[in-house]
């Protein structure tokens, strides 16, 4: 491999910064993912420190916890702040957490592999923790046809084939990561996960979603799908018509998905809150949000949208107009992780 041009690496914590400078800088390294909160302190202070090497398509991180209890997560005024659209997972390699998301309280212990997707709440606490980290754009997972939509609050249980091969390779990639260039970057990364998505994926569902996530047909019509959002008269006969399929054929393939009706509510609603929540669009009217996203009755796309986001359309427009403007890989021109996980998003 290639020694030139090594890969960026950003280091924050108290390891870096004695005392609460060094807590201060961990907080705002990992702002854009987690709000963050210290409490019962010991004697001898906290320890706690990230660092993180930017591998291509992805971030991998190594970060530890110790010396107080730790909270952190992200709500859904964090969610609509930060605009992320990444696909987060963590291995944990020292200690665990309790963490929940919609799934529930769940208890997470060395070996375990937690996967996160940062557009949905998550909380988490912890007295001692430490874990890598993988941050990946949602698009490098759906390309490969992998299904997302009930990713989030999984864990993969440390005795599964499946967490020992990636916790194993994440290791081995942390220990050569000083000797990657950025020539090295992309191959690796896109390796990663690729593995990432063929162990931990096919895991986290049922028989029945990963057969019909395996077949380059729901590909195509999910992304069909995606690309016809605004149009209102989408549906389940346009999809059949435009693919070649029967009534029946069609719901069976959705089926594991939660149905195609509601998959294209879901992804529909997707949008409209991203649009809501960018203070780019605040000139749109919420009416003109919600035709312009393929939705006809607004009552009806208010319930659907508080039910989804746990917020109202009008709170998530306010939330947008009060949070941090969004940036877009041109934009992110520094060098620290927030900068990074920015560009990653808008790549």
């Amino acid at each position: 491999m290639s020694l030139s041009l090594s890969l960026p690496r950003h280091h924050a914590g108290t390891r870096v910064s004695p005392g609460r400078r060094g807590v201060a800088d961990y907080a705002e390294a990992i702002a854009p993912v987690f709000d963050t909160r210290l409490r019962d302190v010991d004697d001898a202070g906290p320890d706690l420190w990230i660092s993180s090497i930017n591998v291509g398509p992805m971030l991998l991180g190594h970060a530890h916890m110790s010396g107080g209890t730790y909270s952190y997560g992200r709500d859904h005024r964090k969610v609509a702040a930060t605009g992320l659209d990444l696909i987060l997972v963590q291995i944990i390699t020292e200690g665990g957490d309790r963490r929940e998301a919609y799934r529930g309280e769940v208890e997470t212990s060395v070996g375990d592999v937690c996967l996160l997707d940062l557009t949905r709440p998550f909380q988490s606490e912890a007295r001692t923790c430490g874990n890598f980290s993988l941050a990946i754009p949602r698009e490098a997972l759906a390309a490969r046809d992998r299904d997302l939509d009930g990713l989030h609050g999984q864990v993969l249980r440390r005795e599964t084939a499946a967490a020992r091969l990636f916790k194993s390779h994440i290791e081995a990639l942390w220990n050569v990561a000083g000797e990657l260039s950025v020539v090295d970057a992309p191959v690796v990364g896109r390796t990663t996960i690729d593995l990432l998505a063929g162990l931990a994926m096919p895991a986290s569902g049922d028989p029945a979603a990963r057969a019909a996530v395996a077949e380059s047909r729901i590909g195509r019509i999910r992304r069909f799908i995606d690309a016809n959002l605004d149009d209102p008269y989408l549906s389940a006969e346009v999809l059949c018509r435009q693919f070649g399929l029967s009534r029946a054929s069609l719901y069976r393939l959705f089926a594991p998905l939660g149905g195609v009706r509601e998959h294209i509510q879901s992804r529909r609603l997707r949008r409209a809150f991203d649009a809501l929540t960018d203070p780019a669009l605040s000139h749109l009217s919420l009416s003109q949000v919600v035709e312009g996203h393929g939705f006809s009755a607004w009552s009806s796309f208010a319930r659907a949208f508080k039910t989804r986001f746990g917020l109202t359309p009008g709170e998530a427009r306010e939330i947008g107009a009060a949070g941090a403007p969004r940036m877009g890989a041109a934009e992110a021109r520094g060098q620290g992780l927030p900068d990074w996980l920015r560009a990653l998003d808008g790549a």
